[in-house]
């Protein structure tokens, strides 16, 4: 009852007031908050979506070979995107070509193709991967359906030999029990984003708690403050305000989100969408605040009991190395969420909001799961608090030295 009434005083509450002011009213923030979701496409999502529109897309010439058959491959190489264009007859003139950025590169496919083994291409730049898949497909499949063809089989019957089946990958949905088809691409550009997001702004907010407690130390500031409040309510007040702030953010990225993908996205010709609409924007929000108040608490006894800034980014080391190993490791959780190593990380507290979370975009774990993860994070949550109270308030006084992570954490066993 008496921490309840702790919370809900007026200083504490001005202190919030405050702090979220401070927050939301600098140009930091709008700046952020207006740009935010743009500058998350750009890196998560953006390079892979101009990859796929951009893949196979190249002015190509080819010699060595017969006009028949360069008229044959034709259609079926423009139809990809790649045009074949005539700039010269002699190597040596296709070379220049490339060099004066006339065409991307030139195909050599020596005699009859039937009889070929191997086929060069040539250009001056990096190696386009999608695009030698796309050549090699075009024209190893007209080559092997002409030879066939050749050994008496009836070309009409070749393509329908050599067509592959295409697979269409669904699952099993744990809320309805029924099948769903599972566009892979959606999901992928889902986790990425909302993983970068939930990233970036936990760091973000978790550092600029701790600058502003080691601001306030640095100047003298928070002597005079202590003799108003006490240091709970100043650690609870930075950390709420925060909180107030960045849900605001998110509120705010939410509707630009919504209103891009239901006027903006047909006008840009874009394919895309939200795995799991609502319910994912609703794990979003839960996870984020969980990593929120775990890592801002973290960080602001780290600030509380830093020297200086150097000293405070030698301290947060072990926080930024947990916060990372998510990121690093965001293309094995997408393609295996379920592997142990995986599955182990949903449930360490310090990795779980991130690991849980892309867990949960890939469909992978089961409700008790997510409220098993939920429920150790509340109680991490509030081992943490209680922790960084008593080192923020021991630190916050404690000056002229620079106390290692191994001295600071002694300080818990004062009272």
């Amino acid at each position: 009852m008496a921490t309840i009434t702790r919370i809900l005083s007026k200083k504490l509450t001005r202190i919030i007031g405050m702090e979220f002011r401070l927050t939301s009213a600098n140009k930091a923030f709008v700046i952020i908050t207006l740009i935010g979701p743009f500058l998350i496409v750009a890196v998560s999502v953006l390079p892979s979506l101009l990859a796929m529109r951009g893949s196979g897309t190249a002015k190509l010439a080819v010699t060595g070979t017969q006009e028949e058959f360069v008229r044959e491959i034709t259609p079926a190489l423009e139809n990809s995107g790649v045009q074949l264009v005539h700039v010269g007859e002699t190597e040596e003139e296709l070379r220049k070509a490339v060099l004066e950025g006339e065409i991307d590169g030139y195909l050599v496919i020596p005699g009859n193709p039937l009889e070929i083994e191997s086929i060069e291409y040539i250009t001056s730049g990096g190696t386009n991967f999608q695009l030698l898949g796309t050549i090699q497909g075009i024209i190893g499949n007209i080559i092997v359906t002409r030879r066939l063809a050749r050994e008496g089989l009836d070309p009409s019957r070749v393509g329908f030999i050599m067509r592959q089946p295409q697979i269409i990958t669904k699952r099993v949905s744990r809320q309805s029990g029924q099948t769903e088809n599972q566009d892979f691409m959606t999901i992928m550009f889902t986790g990425i984003a909302f993983t970068m997001l939930i990233y970036m702004t936990v760091l973000l907010y978790s550092q600029s708690i701790a600058r502003s407690v080691l601001t306030e130390k640095t100047s003298k500031t928070v002597e005079i403050m202590l003799s108003s409040v006490n240091a709970k309510e100043l650690l609870f007040g930075k950390i709420l305000g925060k909180a107030i702030a960045s849900l605001l953010q998110y509120a705010v990225w939410i509707v630009m989100a919504l209103i891009f993908l239901r006027i903006l996205k047909p006008l840009v010709n874009l394919n895309l969408s939200i795995a799991g609409g609502a319910e994912s924007i609703l794990y979003l929000v839960v996870f984020f605040l969980l990593a929120f108040f775990l890592y801002s608490s973290a960080y602001a006894a780290l600030g509380a009991a830093s020297e200086d800034e150097q000293h405070l980014g030698q301290l947060s080391w072990p926080m930024i190395f947990f916060l990372v190993l998510p990121m690093v490791m965001v293309g094995a959780i997408a393609t295996n969420p379920g592997a142990p190593f995986v599955v182990a990380l949903s449930f360490f507290p310090m990795t779980a909001p991130i690991v849980m979370f892309q867990r949960v975009i890939m469909g992978s774990p089961a409700g008790y799961e997510i409220l098993i993860c939920i429920v150790i994070l509340f109680i991490s949550i509030l081992g943490m608090i209680i922790f960084s109270a008593k080192i923020f308030r021991i630190g916050l006084l404690m000056t002229g030295k620079r106390f290692s992570l191994k001295e600071i954490l002694r300080w818990l066993k004062y009272r």
